[in-house]
């Protein structure tokens, strides 16, 4: 005869399978799911490509960003907005969890967690028209009270930035590389600065490479890191051992 503390224990029991089945469906669900670190950033081929017939984002630095989460066991989502600026208020906001590609500034600490390891390095230059009596890039004092223009919320290199955002120069602000050459070949500024190989992609793709020349030496050296957003999901929080590992590899 089954009485009513048997019944008891029959249905704890059963509870306890129950519970133990959806336990390990649980444990194979979270087993095949990989945190996915959403990346914002825009086009700079080489080192960032989107193809125009899939969208399939590439290049040198995008691939680093692939191995260093595939090796800690994350998968990436890399995400282009039309302008840099939206690129990098995403990432501020933590719409985005990082931002790539960016030069280390004591500013941008205060939104970012930056990479020990720069993912490359980038040369910037400035660039003239191709009629322009300059021929050499001979040093900051050359610039002084010269009209140059940038893109909006591009660092260049420290001593260069500092320079041209004194009252040292004439600068011009602009949304993006295509309208810094059309500022250039229309005559409204004298210098555009920029990455170099930034510049002559979107000048090949416009046909003026001929009509502009880029000056030696570079600016100088500009280092690439990825940031991590301080807002970022908190699967990549700084005490985890995800993030731990993302911060320890090296590009």
């Amino acid at each position: 005869m089954v009485t009513s503390v048997t019944r008891k224990l029959l249905g704890t029991a059963a509870l306890l399978i129950a519970l133990l089945v959806l336990l390990t469906v649980a444990d194979e669900v979270f087993a095949d799911s990989r945190p996915i670190l959403k990346v914002s950033t825009i086009p700079l081929p080489p080192i960032v490509t989107i193809a125009p017939d899939t969208g399939h984002i590439s290049g040198l630095a995008v691939e680093s960003v692939r191995q260093m989460a595939q090796a800690c066991g994350a998968d990436v989502e890399f995400i282009a907005p039309p302008a840099w600026s939206r690129a990098l208020a995403m990432a501020r906001e933590g719409t985005t969890d990082a931002l790539i590609p960016t030069n280390f500034s004591q500013e941008r600490t205060e939104f970012f967690d930056f990479h020990p390891h720069a993912l490359l390095d980038l040369g910037p230059a400035l660039m003239v028209r191709a009629d322009s009596a300059v021929q050499d890039f001979l040093g900051l004092e050359q610039l002084r009270g010269r009209r140059i223009a940038i893109q909006q919320n591009i660092l260049i290199e420290p001593k260069f930035d500092a320079f041209i955002r004194s009252d040292a120069v004439d600068l011009i602000i602009r949304g993006n590389a295509k309208s810094l050459v059309a500022e250039l070949l229309t005559g409204r500024v004298e210098f555009i600065a920029d990455s170099k190989a930034v510049l002559e992609h979107y000048l090949g793709e416009t046909g003026v490479l001929k009509r502009v020349r880029t000056l030696e030496p570079p600016i100088g050296s500009a280092p690439q890191h990825l940031a991590f957003s301080k807002k970022r999901s908190l699967a990549f929080a700084a005490d985890t051992k995800l993030f731990k590992c993302l911060m320890a590899a090296k590009p």
